[in-house]
């Protein structure tokens, strides 16, 4: 006798309430389906009582309904590869998301339609499901209609739309704010790698707490800018060659216990690591670049033996916050979404696993810093730094994203007749991966990455600490220590070497002692001039004010001329009037820096061409015999962030630099030449001058070095002079993260000054 399997219909509840919950978990299986129906937007409206999600996906006919819909734990997304209209990567494989909807409501209501198909309608009393007893008892109301002025998200005639009422919740601006901070991460902040159509799909929230969600998105983009270190990570694709350079992935059980000076490095538990084992796949190698604030970078290839993965990159920011931050973010502020927000997060095919985050120590680095671990576990040892693994950063400074593909890697793995189990799989909790073989892997690929760049913060950290000592001792007393120390050991040392030495280090002390010197005076004159510039604001104040009244008595005197007709007098009210124009032109140059919107960093970047035109046109008065060329300036270049007054000041020197070099030349032109990609900007001045010697070039950046030759005819025409002017361009560039030094000059020119600096991505 046969029996068949009969499903209560509380499985429901099973698997939709209490498997998900929390309510933004909910709301992201929702979305997820949309992503799945090829939705380039989806809006999420609470209105108090009800919730509704609505997309203009592809949406379902009444047989996707009857196939998909009602068909619980269907397995369709696991045999249809890639969405239909954009060719993306399926999320969901389990067949229970849309029963997350419990969580928040009642009630469900569905209107849905495929492109020139019937509208289909449905109703669910998830209540009354329940009680029916047998899951198959529950009658589901559906109804078809024609009517075609339904329309979806940005007014599409196809999409689905899903309204929950009977909300089990309160929705106060409160809880809306939680929500939403939850389903802002749900997309990747930044670098997201889910595929070409990606950014095409956008998840709207409105409310009438709407303002919170933004103001929150707004200010926690400002807070992921605040990055000390970047580790950016891509696995590339099986055929790529090995490259003779890679380095190795250590096995944890090679490397367990290999601390020096701390016994308990053996007891460390490994198995979330590479485990050696052979799985019969082949190598793969990943790309890794880890850049710093200060455009200090590092570039390296690592292979994985026997990679189980087959899709992977990553971006890991590293934040040091401390002193105060830029865009107007507290530490504290910053602090605190990080706590909250912080960690390394993972993304399947673009969206958040609720799992991954802040409090979640996937990549073991708090129990690593718990067990006080010195050296790197994977890292081999010529990549390693003395206590390299003390710099690694907690989760509380860092804010990743990693980005896999669950449904691809069990496409593959069945592609290779591999088992199925040992590919990237989402747990039934959909909250986390499997941790199987190929979760290892992930594991040890993007930790791997993390240990690289704390070997490098160790080296960084060392260097500063030496420049730092060198900057706050004078040369003299290192030296004076050295002296200290021959004097101790004279006893042990040859008297002829002790002479040698002892002679040797009273020369350097000398030396030191009359470069110290000089860097005083240097520091007095830096002061002075300082000062100067500030005194010389004032007197531009003023001079604003006499210049005002002198056009008062001009005007005047041009009226009483007009009354007696004298022509000396019209002659010298003309010569005023000219030097009063060139006087208000002179008080251009100051424009930028007398005002607070000039000295203020705003938020746009501004247009290289037009200021650079600007600053041309404010110091003309200057150099009139001079013509500057800005037509090799893109019209969409923009300068990095910074302030009218630091560009204004850095283009002037730069220009008034080039014209003190062209005095004796005839042909006077100076040529701004702009460059901008997605990686790099850089722009170039240069003149028709004397040039200069681009061997030594560099030191014509430090503070009165001049190297200026101009005829004694000509030397009352030099514009400052003072040997500051590259001094102040220098320092200004740095301010604003970018490189500044001379370059071969193009064809034509004789000299050529590049500021230089790289995109933000």
């Amino acid at each position: 006798m046969k029996r068949n399997f009969v499903v209560d219909a509380r499985l429901l509840r099973e698997l939709g309430e209490r498997l998900v919950g929390e309510p933004h978990i909910a709301l992201a299986e929702l979305i997820k389906n949309s992503y799945d129906a090829d939705a380039t937007q989806v809006h999420i409206t609470f209105d108090g009582d009800a919730i509704e999600v609505v997309d203009d996906g592809h949406g379902m006919t009444l047989k996707d309904f009857d196939d998909r819909w009602l068909r619980i734990g269907t397995t369709h997304k696991d045999e249809q590869e890639r969405s239909p209209r954009f060719g993306r990567s399926l999320t969901g494989s389990k067949g229970v998301g849309r029963l997350s909807a419990q969580l928040l409501a009642d009630s469900l209501s569905l209107e849905t339609r495929y492109d020139g198909e019937r509208l289909v309608r449905a109703t669910v009393d998830w209540d009354a499901a329940v009680e029916a007893g047998l899951l198959t008892e529950y009658p589901i109301q559906v109804t078809t209609s024609a009517r075609s002025g339904t329309t979806f998200a940005g007014g599409a005639e196809h999409g689905t739309r899903i309204l929950l009422t009977g909300l089990k919740s309160d929705w106060d601006a409160d809880a809306f704010e939680n929500v939403a901070r939850e389903i802002w991460p749900l997309q990747p902040p930044f670098h997201d790698a889910a595929g070409p159509d990606a950014d095409a799909f956008h998840v709207e929230l409105r409310s009438t707490f709407a303002d919170v969600e933004t103001a929150f998105a707004d200010q926690m983009g400002r807070v992921l800018e605040l990055w000390n270190a970047r580790i950016l990570g891509r696995l590339l694709p099986e055929a790529t060659p090995v490259p003779a350079d890679a380095a190795a992935v250590e096995r944890p059980s090679d490397v367990a216990g290999r601390d020096a000076g701390h016994a308990d490095d053996s007891d460390v538990a490994a198995d979330f690591l590479y485990d050696g084992t052979d799985s019969g796949l082949p190598p793969r190698v990943v790309e890794l670049e880890v850049e710093f604030a200060d455009r200090d970078s590092y570039r390296i290839a690592y292979v994985l033996p026997e990679c189980s993965v087959d899709m992977l990159d990553f971006e890991i920011r590293v934040f040091d916050l401390r002193n105060r931050q830029p865009f107007g973010v507290t530490v504290r502020e910053a602090r605190k979404y990080l706590r909250r927000f912080g960690g390394v997060h993972v993304y399947d095919a673009g969206f958040h696993m609720p799992y991954y985050g802040p409090d979640t120590d996937w990549l073991h680095i708090e129990i690593d810093h718990s067990h006080r671990l010195s050296n790197s576990r994977l890292l081999p040892d010529d990549l390693r730094a003395p206590d390299g693994l003390r710099f690694l950063p907690t989760n509380s400074r860092l804010f990743g994203v990693v980005n896999v593909n669950t449904s691809l890697e069990q496409r593959r793995a069945r592609t290779r007749e591999l088992r199925t189990q040992e590919a990237l799989n989402i747990q039934v909790t959909r909250d986390r991966l499997v941790g199987n073989r190929a979760y290892r892997d992930l594991v040890t690929a993007v930790r791997w990455a993390v240990d690289f760049y704390a070997q490098h913060e160790a080296r960084r950290s060392y260097t500063k600490r030496l420049e730092q000592t060198r900057v706050d001792e004078l040369p003299s007393a290192h030296f004076e220590r050295v002296a200290a120390v021959i004097e101790r050991h004279s006893a042990s040392l040859e008297p002829q070497l002790r002479e040698v030495l002892t002679r040797e280090v009273a020369e350097a002390t000398e030396v030191a002692e009359k470069l110290e010197t000089g860097q005083s005076v240097r520091s007095g004159l830096l002061a002075a001039l300082a000062t100067a510039g500030i005194s010389a604001m004032a007197i531009e104040h003023e001079a604003a004010r006499e210049l005002r009244t002198l056009r008062r008595l001009t005007q005047s005197a041009r009226r009483l001329e007009t009354r007696l007709n004298e022509p000396s007098l019209r002659e010298l009210l003309d010569a005023l009037e000219r030097w009063l124009e060139r006087s208000e032109e002179i008080r251009g140059l100051f424009q930028p820096i007398l005002t607070e919107e000039g000295r203020r960093r705003p938020s746009r970047r501004f247009s290289a061409r037009r200021l650079v035109e600007d600053v041309a046109r404010q110091t003309r008065p200057l150099m009139r015999a001079v013509f500057v060329e800005t037509d090799g300036v893109p019209d969409a270049m923009k300068l990095p962030h910074g302030s009218h007054a630091e560009w204004s000041a850095l283009f002037q020197n730069l220009l008034i630099n080039a014209h003190n070099a062209m005095l004796d030349r005839d042909r006077k032109i100076i040529a701004v030449v702009g460059r901008q990609t997605e990686m790099t900007g850089s722009i170039r001045v240069q003149d028709t001058g004397v040039g200069v010697d681009l061997s030594r070039a560099d030191k014509l950046f430090e503070p009165f070095e001049r190297d200026l030759k101009v005829s004694r005819s000509r030397s009352g025409l030099v514009i400052g002079g003072s040997g500051l002017g590259l001094t102040i361009v220098r320092m200004l560039a740095e301010g604003l993260s970018c490189k500044v030094a001379f370059v071969p000059p193009d064809p034509g020119f004789s000299t050529a000054v590049e500021i230089s600096w790289r995109e933000k991505r």
